[in-house]
C-alpha cells in the first residue's frame, strides 16, 4: 500500500473552501493526522464486505 501524501497546497485549498483561514504552520501540524485518517479509510475500503448484511440496529451509549 502506498501511503497517501497530502500536500500543503491541497490542504490550503480544502481549508479555504471550508471557510477556514489557518496558517501553514497549523496545516503542517494537522497533516500527519489527516494522512493517518486517509490511510484508515483506504484500509476500510479494502475490506471484503460484499456478503455482509447491513446493520439494522444502532446502539448509542
Amino acid at each position: 500500500m502506498t501511503p497517501t501524501v497530502v500536500t500543503l497546497d491541497a490542504m490550503r485549498s480544502a481549508m479555504r473552501l471550508a471557510g477556514f483561514a489557518w496558517s501553514d504552520a497549523e496545516l503542517d501540524a494537522l497533516r500527519p493526522g489527516l494522512e493517518r485518517a486517509l490511510a484508515s479509510l483506504d484500509e476500510l475500503e479494502r475490506l471484503p464486505l460484499g456478503d455482509t448484511e447491513p446493520t439494522t440496529q444502532f446502539r448509542i451509549f
